[in-house]
């Protein structure tokens, strides 16, 4: 191992060295500040951004519920005339539904099996 060999320098020049540096980045600092000042937004501004946000999340909100129920809606119509009317066209609906929700899983986890083997 080399040994580090340090040229120390007498203290009282050193902290006068550290001192002129200090004063020189504070200086160089404050020209900074006064060239370039900083535009703060008002807050005011924020909470009405957060408002509008909030207004456009419950209208998507009400939009998708409102979607959701009817799709829903017109699904369970559907079925419970297949039910009373075509019995026999309630039980084929019921079965494919069984049937492929398994098979569509099975794809599914297949499909993600593979894509991990072909990154590894």
């Amino acid at each position: 191992m080399k040994k580090n060999k340090l040229i120390l320098l007498k203290n009282e020049q050193q902290h006068e060295e550290d001192l002129e540096t200090i004063q020189d980045i504070n200086e160089a600092l404050s020209k900074i500040d006064y060239h370039y000042s900083v535009f703060t937004p008002d807050l005011r501004a924020f909470e009405q951004m957060v408002a509008v946000e909030q207004q456009k999340q419950k209208k998507k909100f009400r939009r998708d519920l409102t979607s959701f129920i009817l799709i829903a809606l017109l699904i369970m119509t559907g079925l419970i005339t297949a039910f009373f009317q075509l019995p026999f066209a309630f039980i084929i609906i019921q079965g494919v539904a069984t049937i492929s929700l398994p098979v569509y899983s099975f794809f599914r986890y297949r499909k993600r099996v593979s894509v991990n083997e072909y990154e590894s």
